[in-house]
């Protein structure tokens, strides 16, 4: 991931390599990559990026390297995708996952805010669900722009976190769980902003797609179960009131009833030439 402040997002992705298992992390990720929203919004993204035509290609913030080789994949023979993490133990499993693509892929720590790359480096430059967890989004996208070359594009992928919804037969305990929830995050309400951010590092013919993400019971449980833990913690919720919540939870998602997900949105811009 990248640097970030003292909070945490609720998996931790700002603390990785001091994390107890971040094998854990790795795993949420996997996980979070089967979700047909974000998905698709990988899809759009990539397609967006042009990269049929793009000769080096950057992912900000690559993680185990889960999109390397598709976007390798996209891209002529010859092609190189770079892929940076602040986390070690990300970029080890990165470059477990990418060493069948031999010299067509490249892996290697550094700050997304401070990127390793001179300038002019790269045709395309993408970074997909980081910026939430980042002190200075605009930073990050600044330093995006300047390592993409004249006419090359620069695409963010990013969830706004404060659009969360979970259909529940108590909706005043769900309002304080996902109002409160967001305000986990470094950057609760990161997608909204992610136009204006393009814009204000100068780069136009700015594109937006949204799009919802759905995820399942499971996946919901272990994005919210330590939030709710330190809502009863702190008093916010009783413990008794958290554990039912859970529990109609849990009985909406075997009658089949469960529905929750968050939006997201595709931004994409090009550098002037």
């Amino acid at each position: 991931m990248v640097s970030a402040d003292r909070r945490a997002g609720p998996v931790g992705f700002n603390a990785v390599d001091a994390a107890a298992d971040p094998g854990a992390l790795i795993r949420f990720l996997d996980a979070a990559n089967t979700t047909a929203g974000l998905t698709t919004a990988k899809r759009v993204l990539l397609e967006q990026l042009d990269l049929g035509r793009a000769r080096a290609a950057l992912d900000v913030g690559c993680g185990p390297g889960i999109d390397i080789a598709e976007m390798a994949r996209l891209m002529p023979d010859g092609a190189q995708v770079s892929g940076v993490d602040l986390s070690e133990a990300m970029i080890a499993e990165a470059r477990f996952r990418t060493a069948s693509l031999g010299l067509r892929a490249s892996v290697r720590t550094g700050d997304a805010a401070n990127l390793p790359y001179p300038d002019q480096a790269f045709d395309a430059c993408r970074v997909a669900t980081v910026l939430q967890h980042v002190p200075d989004p605009a930073r990050v996208i600044r330093e995006m722009a300047r390592v993409t070359r004249p006419g090359g594009r620069v695409g963010l992928l990013e969830f706004d976190q404060e659009t969360a919804f979970v259909d529940h037969p108590d909706t005043e305990t769900t309002r304080i769980i996902l109002d409160t929830f967001a305000g986990t995050m470094v950057q609760g309400h990161m997608g909204r902003q992610l136009p204006r951010l393009l814009r204000a590092a100068g780069l136009t013919d700015v594109t937006v797609t949204p799009g919802v993400n759905l995820g399942n019971p499971q996946f919901f449980r272990n994005i919210l179960h330590d939030h709710v833990a330190r809502l009863a913690a702190e008093g916010v919720l009783t413990s008794q009131r958290a554990s039912q919540w859970w529990s109609e939870l849990d009985a909406w998602a075997r009658a089949g009833d469960f529905l929750g997900g968050a939006a997201l949105f595709v931004a994409v811009a090009r550098r002037p030439v």
